[in-house]
């Protein structure tokens, strides 16, 4: 008589499990979806992406890897770090979508220390962080329970065991790749290639150029996945097709002009940290607030720019920032900066330049070691923390060494007086978080508390609003402190180049490079939703060019909507030095071109100053009297941004670099 086949009790877990972690999912991204009140192009909420065969077709994978594990501790453990991931990203994009209108992305990963530096928990969206911990508990608790007091099990012929649960598996992957390959087929396109850029998925699949339409069409694993692909596959192109890229950077040179009126002049750019309208007041800052108004200066009172530090310094040094790349990114793979700021400034007039970066923070900060130095963006010395010689302390993020007791010290480099010099300050002492007094402002304390009354008098005159409630107050307080010595740094810096004799050939480019978002205090102080993202104030900054020999004592106030991308081009124009249209997408602040600037944020969103939209086909118009053709001509500019940064990705992933200064 034969033995009979041995058999094998498999346990129903086996099975339930990845089915649960497929229900879990989904109701994750429902949650999320829901609490981050996403709207498709017709203003109704969405529950799923656009796409949601990419989301399926990835879970379906993933529940099949659960599944083949054999250990029911390894199931349980698969089950739970898979679905940790997800809840812990919708967390992070929670607070991220709440401060900015974006989502995680790989960039900001890369970014890494500097971004968890920059972390605060003030700045933690809780409602975010409380609706996907339960969920995520709930899932783990059920979980758990389902392996401890589930019983149920089938007997399988032993030898059978793992052939089918090898073929089981194979079949589910294959199944979830069909869907993935069905769902990209399915991806609406355009017929015409100028469109493409605005209406087709398929380009937004292969792009990601809009990053949040990106992530409401393809859904959480649709756009992770594929982005993750596009960061290290997309761009790479091979050496036979470099050649059409270096003609395209060589076609866009521009040659420089010796009879610009500040040519062979001195040039200090300031990047203010931070720095809100109603920080430049007659009260606390009335040098800063003179210029802002046209005192020896081109006041540009219609500038507006929303963007992470890194990336408003990098275009303005650059003229653009590609949106997938980083600059040490660029640095790595060749890319040499020939159009940086400081390269076309040491090109131009007397060759005896020095070129100077300034910056209170470390020096590794965004890898800046690696990238601002003589063989990337070009400058000749970085002085930052490690150099700084004076007394203060830095006690913990956000509370600063003061920029004027920093700048104090290094005035020597800051103004050289035996060069020509071009010389970049990034201020820190008006940098969030606002939520503790700061030890090093003892006299910007007194000096707020003593003029109080007059500054509130002008916030409403001027149009925002003093807080009532204790607690944005000491915000408010805690943010203009940095403001105050921000301006007693303006001040010593004026008074420096008048005693070196540098006052009449030197002019100063201020800028800021996004609102005084830390704790919603821009918001506040307006009077305005955060959650209002297309408000034409929501943006609205301040910039200027203090320049006496340019404009002279009256100045002069440009009305004209522009943003950090103009900031180049327009020092290019005035100083006379080579460009290139390009890979700068801005214009000259005085060119009649200036009707045409146009901001894409990498954060997320694109707009002017009455003209919003997150993927130029859903336009929110907040001007009551915008025409039609107004509205085309900003889809024009959104798409011929658009199309120029997608060849400048390429330019920065493969290091390619124009031949018009190696002849």
């Amino acid at each position: 008589m034969k033995e009979k086949q041995k058999e094998k009790q498999l346990s129903t877990n086996r099975f339930i499990l990845p089915i649960l972690f497929i229900v879990c999912s989904i109701i994750l991204e429902i949650a999320n979806f829901l609490y981050l009140g996403l709207k498709n192009s017709d203003g109704g909420s969405m529950f799923l992406p656009s796409y949601f065969l990419f989301d399926f077709a990835i879970i379906l994978m993933l529940a099949a890897f659960i599944y083949i594990l054999q250990n029911r501790v390894l199931i349980l453990i698969a089950f739970a770090l898979l679905l940790a991931l997800q809840a812990g990203v919708g967390i992070v994009n929670a607070t991220l979508y709440s401060l900015f209108g974006e989502v995680l992305s790989v960039n900001l990963l890369k970014l890494g220390a500097e971004a968890t530096t920059a972390f605060s928990f003030s700045l933690v969206d809780w409602g975010g962080v409380f609706l996907n911990a339960c969920l995520f508990l709930a899932m783990l608790i059920g979980g758990i329970l389902l392996t401890i007091f589930n019983k149920k099990s089938f007997s399988l012929k032993y030898f059978a065991t793992p052939i089918i649960a090898i073929a089981l598996f194979i079949f589910i992957e294959a199944f979830g790749t069909c869907l993935y390959e069905v769902q990209i087929y399915s991806l609406k396109t355009e017929a015409s290639q100028e469109s493409e850029i605005e209406s087709s998925d398929v380009y937004l699949w292969e792009n990601f150029h809009f990053k949040m339409d990106a992530y409401k069409k393809f859904g959480f694993y649709g756009f992770y996945t594929k982005e993750i692909y596009n960061s290290i596959t997309s761009n790479y192109i091979e050496n036979e097709e470099k050649i059409d890229y270096i003609k395209y950077i060589d076609d866009g040179h521009i040659k420089g002009n010796k009879e610009a009126p500040l040519y062979n002049d001195n040039l200090i750019t300031i990047l203010m940290e931070s720095v809100d309208l109603f920080a430049i007041d007659p009260v606390y800052t009335p040098t800063l607030y003179k210029i802002f108004n046209g005192w020896n200066s081109v006041a540009l009172k219609n500038f507006h720019a929303k963007n992470r530090t890194n990336n408003s310094e990098g275009i303005a040094l650059l003229g653009s920032m590609p949106k997938n790349s980083l600059i040490k990114d660029a640095f790595m793979n060749g890319y040499q900066f020939d159009y940086s700021l400081p390269h076309l400034f040491k090109r131009s007039g007397d060759e005896n330049v020095v070129t100077t970066y300034i910056h209170p923070n470390r020096k590794t900060f965004y890898d800046r070691n690696i990238t601002f130095g003589s063989t990337g963006i070009g400058f000749d010395y970085m002085l930052t923390q490690e150099e700084y010689t004076g007394d203060q302390i830095k006690y913990k993020w956000g509370d600063w060494i003061q920029d004027c007791d920093f700048v104090k010290s290094l005035i020597d480099y800051i103004l050289p007086q035996d060069k020509r010099f071009y010389t970049h300050f990034s201020s820190m002492s008006t940098h969030g978080p606002y939520t503790f007094e700061r030890k090093n402002f003892t006299e910007e304390y007194k000096v707020y508390d003593e003029n109080l009354d007059a500054y509130k008098v002008w916030l409403e005159e001027a149009g925002f609003v003093y807080p009532k409630d204790q607690y944005t107050q000491d915000l408010l307080r805690n943010f203009m402190v940095g403001t105050i010595d921000f301006e007693n740094t303006i001040n010593y810096l004026l008074d420096e180049l008048d005693k070196r004799g540098l006052a009449e050939n030197t002019s100063i480019l201020f800028y800021t490079d996004h609102n005084a978002y830390y704790e919603d205090l821009c918001f506040l102080m307006r009077g305005i939703k955060k959650s209002d993202v297309s408000h034409p104030e929501a943006n609205h900054i301040p910039a200027m060019i203090y320049s006496p020999k340019l404009v002279g004592e009256k100045g002069m106030v440009i009305d004209d909507f522009c943003n950090t991308y103009d900031l180049l081009p327009t020092i290019c124009d005035i100083y006379g030095l080579e460009s290139n249209d390009n890979l700068f997408s801005g214009y000259s602040v005085f060119s009649k071109d200036i009707k045409d600037s146009f901001f894409s944020s990498h954060l997320s969103g694109m707009f002017k100053d009455d003209i919003y939209s997150i993927n130029i086909s859903d336009i929110y118009i907040r001007g009551e009297s915008i025409t039609e053709e107004e509205i085309n001509r900003f889809r024009e500019n959104a798409i011929e941004f658009y199309d120029k940064q997608a060849i400048r990705e390429v330019i920065y992933f493969n290091g390619i670099n124009g031949t018009i200064f190696r002849k």
